[in-house]
């Protein structure tokens, strides 16, 4: 039975804010969802379901996996989510403080934006002068429990959500060295909401030591919106090294904190919606 006219408006809304809802279930599922979880987060039938998928699909937004017939995000979704942060011109109104703090400690610095459940870098600058550079690509998230932005990010967290966010990680090791053990990292979070910096000592990649800072644009008492980090060879980021960083680094966070209220749809804590 066809809805009626008066009907119209409202079934398009609906299928307009349930489209959106099975994007953002499908961004943090690596392994995909099957018809059935999905009209379960919905609260639809599989029919509905299944035709919304199927939409998704035809666009290019959403792919099948014909092994397992589970649904997966395509990077199209990510490379939307990047013009639009582009555009918005989130990259660029920090870059000033970022090129002034690469400037200042010759390494790598990079600012990342913190989601729900997960942190993207976004911008970076590069300071170093010396053969030794790092240059990753933006736009790839940080593996929160390997990373010093991910700890820095989760050292603002209430320790349910650092739960719910590693709970989806499958955390494996990068290097011999990545914390994996459960009292080790909160050991490290603990320090990090003590020092107001996080650092990790090649449990990323080899060789690579970093320290981080987080952004607190909706205010202290709130959870980070963001991260700042400078990284660089572990033969030039010693320990005293990181920590002679952290105050120009805790400075330059608080800065750029102080501009993040023109970008406040990316705290954590607001919530999208149809």
């Amino acid at each position: 039975m066809r809805p009626s006219r008066g009907d119209e408006p409202m079934a398009l809304a609906a299928d307009v804010s349930n489209t959106i809802r099975v994007l953002e279930m499908l961004s943090s599922e690596s392994e995909g969802l099957g018809v059935t979880q999905v009209s379960a987060g919905l609260g639809v039938n599989k029919a509905i379901a299944h035709r919304l998928l199927g939409a998704l699909v035809e666009v290019g937004y959403v792919a099948q996996d014909k092994r397992t017939s589970t649904y997966v995000a395509t990077h199209r979704l990510g490379a939307l989510g990047l013009r639009q942060l582009s555009s918005s011109g989130i990259d660029t109104w920090a870059q000033r403080t970022l090129d002034a703090l690469a400037s200042e400690c010759e390494e790598l610095v990079r600012l990342a934006v913190a989601t729900t459940d997960s942190l993207q870098w976004i911008a970076k600058a590069q300071g170093c002068n010396s053969s030794l550079r790092l240059d990753p690509v933006m736009g790839r998230s940080a593996v929160p429990y390997a990373t010093a932005s991910g700890k820095a990010w989760l050292s603002t967290l209430e320790p349910e959500h650092v739960q719910a966010i590693l709970s989806k990680q499958n955390p494996s090791h990068h290097t011999p060295r990545t914390a994996l053990d459960a009292d080790r990292l909160n050991a490290d979070l603990d320090e990090a909401r003590h020092r107001g910096y996080a650092t990790t000592f090649e449990e990323m990649d080899l060789g690579i030591n970093a320290v981080a800072a987080p952004i607190y644009g909706a205010g202290k008492t709130t959870a980070a919106t963001g991260t700042l980090s400078i990284a660089g060879p572990s033969v030039r980021m010693t320990r005293a090294r990181l920590a002679e960083l952290s105050a120009p680094l805790i400075a330059a966070a608080t800065d750029i904190a102080a501009t993040w209220p023109a970008f406040d749809y990316l705290s954590t804590n607001e919530e999208i919606s149809a």
